[in-house]
């Protein structure tokens, strides 16, 4: 997009990056855990401890930053903040998952410094603790109130919280400044004897450097985006992680370590620069109030935007918006109606708190710490994959930026998380794993243009690349098959043959083969086809890839298709036709055996029965599999096609039947391969002179599918093909479906 197409007016209100992206995350990031815990896990882990956890959280923050900057200067940032990022990346399925929690985090985030702006009041006037929950629901409805008004009020006053801020952050840090001691905070330095872990002590910092996601919510309020994102986020971090590391120094050298954990609050305001505790007070009421104004601006947008993708029945409801700017007023009733108990059950608990170690604040810290990690590692990844996908169209503005930085963040938070509280983190795992299978089930069909193709061409190439350098080995054979079919729509059940025998272990491609004499336009006659032929295998849920080829004739189309369908190490073993029906077609047919075998060593396996094409695959619970067994190369092919079969969900019940004809020896020899090859099979001797068709023809019939190798392919002469195709198709009609294989010898049952 050309920057002169970036400067035009969008939907929204349309704000710079001072007023959209710095203000807001700034004001997030220097919420309650400023005034109210910071302190304490100084107090706690010490200044060395809690320098470490500074510049931990801090790199975290930095990393999600960072990947944030990247992906959002390198596609076009609508409304949904972080979930419109993610969902664009990596698509809409996990795009759903994560929405929803970073929905959650935000919401949680909302209440939790709520909750912060009641507890500084009362601790500056213990007399109102008996009404905590009152004054949360109050302090709720204030900020509720703000955002029903719209995000431009809440912007406005968002300048007049951060003047606020400014002067009580100088108060709080300038007013002991007098006292600080080298020697204090050399004292300072180690970690307290209790209440120091250090895990512990990191969820309830690391709310601190959530902030960042604010600015990043009012993506589609921004002028310009693509700008504003990075240069605001990490605008705003680097000034907070400033102001905390000021902060954090003066306070090792000005208090004393009990002061610290005792009352991290207090300790501020009875410190104040002239006296002026009550600034304090004001900046707390301010830090706090505006995160969670920030919060309340967020979560409505972030649903807002799960309604315009329509990812979940019924959530298009909190599409609609208000008023020219779209403001989300169904999702801000939503998210009101969720805070409101969670404010009333923690001012109860509330009522009661006298330390940092039982507040509310500490148990809710934890909370808001891991959702917000869920959410930092799922925005690093989709980086991480934007960037290792080397997709030519990943091509951020933003240069400060590499997928090492995303794959740290993404570990580190993953790592953190597990660390903070292991149960809860296996279990969200397992809540986001399951709305992502969710989702991706209920077949959403939505292209985001999202990185996830990019990814997997990148793999897939430099895997192709490794699998040319690997030799081939038996052990590693699976099926590969091409279904060569003139008319996929009437005689689509040989399709369903290969899929049933590749059983998810191989791959199938589906060619039509089209003749036509006329070489003029061939590409424009070709496209229609194809394009039906994809949506005919959609249609059918057919897991193949499909093409076709317009050729004079069949034996060409063969010939064409044999040598250039395939990428070098990964191309087709098998060829699966039908039996030819017209009776022309004999002679071809069997040269087509011959040149597929024979000169292209590959596998030719034919669907005799002609009537079979036409029906999709049955089975029972007490059926049978049937081999007839003649070589040692042709019987380990059906062998392993036919166990393919059996593995399948509504085939395991099915019981594999091998025939021979040869003396007992030989039956012992096979029942110890098949023991060596794992595969329990029936062995049925025949006698050895017994007609193998006429055999067939009398103890198949009632099999589900019955495998036989077929040697006559090599016959030349043309008045024995006529004959052995007569009584083919007299003695096949009217069995279950029938496979004549040709192997190639690839397949080898004990590799």
């Amino acid at each position: 997009m050309a920057e002169t197409e970036m400067e035009q007016p969008r939907a929204g209100y349309n704000f710079g990056t001072f007023a959209g992206v710095y203000t807001p995350a700034l004001l997030t990031i220097l919420g309650l855990v400023m005034f109210m815990r910071t302190n304490f896990v100084l107090g706690c882990a010490g200044l060395g401890g809690t320098l470490l956890i500074l510049v931990v959280g801090g790199s975290i923050t930095l990393a999600t930053g960072l990947s944030i900057a990247a992906i959002a200067t390198n596609t076009e940032m609508k409304g949904g903040g972080a979930y419109y990022l993610i969902s664009r990346v990596l698509g809409p399925s996990f795009g759903t998952s994560i929405g929803l929690a970073l929905f959650a985090a935000q919401v949680l985030a909302i209440p939790f410094n709520i909750l912060g702006a009641a507890e500084a009041i009362v601790s500056g006037w213990p007399a109102l603790r008996p009404y905590f929950p009152l004054l949360n629901l109050a302090l709720g409805g204030m900020l509720a109130f703000l955002v029903w008004k719209g995000a431009d009020w809440a912007i406005r006053a968002q300048f007049f919280i951060m003047a606020i801020l400014g002067i009580s952050i100088a108060v709080f840090m300038l007013g002991p400044i007098a006292d600080f001691s080298w020697a204090r905070l050399l004292e300072n330095w180690e970690p307290a004897e209790s209440n120091n872990n250090p895990i512990h002590l990191f969820a309830i910092f690391f709310p601190a450097v959530t902030g960042i996601m604010a600015g990043v919510n009012m993506s589609g309020d921004l002028r310009n985006p693509h700008r504003s994102i990075p240069r605001g986020t990490l605008a705003a971090l680097g000034t907070a992680v400033l102001l905390y590391l000021i902060q954090i120094i003066i306070a090792a050298g000005c208090f004393t370590r009990q002061e610290m954990i005792d009352t991290p609050y207090l300790v501020l305001t009875r410190n104040a620069l002239f006296g002026m505790g009550f600034m304090v007070l004001a900046g707390v009421q301010a830090a706090t109030l505006s995160t969670a104004l920030g919060w309340l601006l967020g979560a409505p947008r972030v649903l807002q935007s799960l309604g315009v993708d329509n990812v979940l029945p019924r959530i298009s409801y909190f599409e609609k918006g208000v008023g020219p700017e779209n403001e989300p007023r169904r999702a801000i009733t939503l998210v009101i109606i969720l805070i409101l108990p969670i404010l009333f059950l923690t001012g109860l608990t509330g009522r009661s708190a006298a330390t940092p170690e039982t507040s509310p604040i500490t148990v809710m810290s934890e909370l808001v710490s891991l959702f917000f990690l869920f959410t930092y590692a799922i925005i690093n990844l989709a980086a991480f994959v934007e960037s290792l996908g080397a997709n030519p169209s990943f091509r951020p503005r933003f240069r400060f930026f590499h997928w090492g930085v995303a794959a740290y963040g993404a570990a580190t938070c993953i790592v953190a998380s597990l660390l903070i509280e292991p149960l809860l983190s296996v279990a969200a795992g397992v809540i986001l794993g399951g709305l992502y299978i969710w989702t991706r089930y209920r077949n959403l069909e939505m292209s985001y243009g999202d990185a996830r193709r990019g990814f997997v061409y990148s793999r897939i190439q430099s895997n192709l690349q490794l699998l040319t350098k690997l030799p081939r080995h038996p052990k590693n054979w699976r099926p590969t098959i091409v279904v060569l079919t003139s008319s996929p729509e009437h005689r689509g059940a040989i399709v369903e043959y290969a899929l049933l025998l590749s059983n998810r272990r191989g791959i199938v491609s589906m060619i039509q083969i089209v003749i036509s004499d006329d070489p003029r336009r061939i590409g424009e006659r070709r496209t229609p086809r194809l394009r039906a032929l994809r949506k005919l295998a959609r249609e059918r849920n057919w897991p193949v890839f499909p093409t076709v080829v317009i050729a004079p004739e069949f034996d060409s189309a063969l010939r064409i298709i044999l040598q250039s369908h395939s990428l070098d190490p990964v191309r087709p073993n098998i060829v699966l036709m039908g039996w030819p029906e017209n009776p022309e077609r004999i002679r071809p047919f069997f040269g087509h055996l011959q040149t597929i075998v024979r000169d292209f060593r590959r596998t030719a396996l034919v669907l005799v029965n002609a009537h079979a094409a036409t029906l999709i695959p049955r089975h029972n619970d007490s059926g049978v599999i049937d081999i007839w067994w003649e070589t040692a190369a042709g019987g380990s092919l059906i062998t392993i096609l036919a166990y393919l079969v059996k593995l399948d969900r509504g085939w395991r019940k099915s019981k594999l039947r091998i025939f021979i004809r040869q003396d007992p020896g030989h039956e012992r020899q096979l029942a110890r391969m098949l023991e060596s090859a794992r595969i329990e099979a029936e062995i049925v001797r025949l006698d050895p002179d017994a007609n193998m068709r006429i055999a067939v023809t009398k103890y198949s019939r009632d099999a589900e599918l019955v495998f036989l190798e077929f040697s006559g392919f090599r016959i030349e002469k043309p008045e024995i093909q006529q004959k052995i195709h007569a009584s083919f198709k007299r003695d096949f009609e009217g069995m279950p479906p029938c496979f004549l294989a040709v192997s190639n010898g690839d397949a080898d049952l004990l590799a």
